[in-house]
């Protein structure tokens, strides 16, 4: 069966050549609520998020894997696997993470993990790493005291600015200091999204 055309939302506004983010989540509201923020000319970005508790990292795998049997992209278009390590890197799960890390490289696709979730980058965004956070629990906590109340449905209540994106890719970088694939420490590299889209001059962060 033929691919179908890239899946550009052009009631957007973006342009012909724009570049397609697909980005599959675990979660199935926080990630979409959070990039559904920024809608440039130059990029758009598509998440595939969790549906029916399907969030294990085969799962978010398998979302890239139809993707792009189902769509033609181009060279420019890229695809995310955006995961937790939270408890998957228990000693029973982190086997099978690790084999989805390494089918990720063979089929070309790009890897942001959080240690120990998503929502540490949210939080950046508001402030610094507290020492004392522990779990996914305790960032929760934390944003949601920070951003005047936090749910994975609704996203921050508080206002997301340029701002502040630009201060969490510059506290993510710094805690981002392994080589690690898989980070042992607090860490998210959903900063390396935007990076990139900088690099490439498809988005402008100020």
């Amino acid at each position: 069966m033929p691919r179908k055309p890239r899946p550009l939302d052009r009631d957007l506004g973006v342009v012909r050549d724009a570049s397609l983010i697909v980005i599959a989540s675990e979660d199935t509201h926080a990630v979409q609520k959070y990039f559904d923020r920024f809608q440039p000319r130059r990029v758009q970005f598509r998440v595939l998020p969790t549906e029916n508790g399907q969030s294990a990292p085969q799962h978010i795998l398998a979302r890239l894997d139809t993707f792009r049997s189902e769509f033609h992209l181009d060279d420019d278009d890229q695809l995310w696997y955006c995961g937790d390590t939270d408890h998957w890197v228990a000693a029973n799960h982190v086997a099978n993470l690790v084999q989805v890390l390494q089918r990720c490289s063979q089929a070309g696709y790009h890897v942001a993990l959080s240690n120990p979730c998503f929502e540490l980058w949210l939080l950046l965004h508001f402030l610094d790493m507290p020492p004392e956070v522990e779990s996914c629990q305790d960032i929760c906590r934390k944003l949601s005291a920070a951003a005047g109340g936090y749910s994975k449905l609704q996203g921050c209540r508080t206002r997301i600015t340029s701002e502040m994106v630009q201060r969490a890719l510059e506290r993510a970088a710094r805690l981002d200091v392994g080589t690690a694939e898989i980070p042992t420490t607090p860490t998210t590299r959903i900063y390396r999204i935007f990076n990139m889209l900088i690099q490439r001059e498809s988005i402008t962060i100020n």
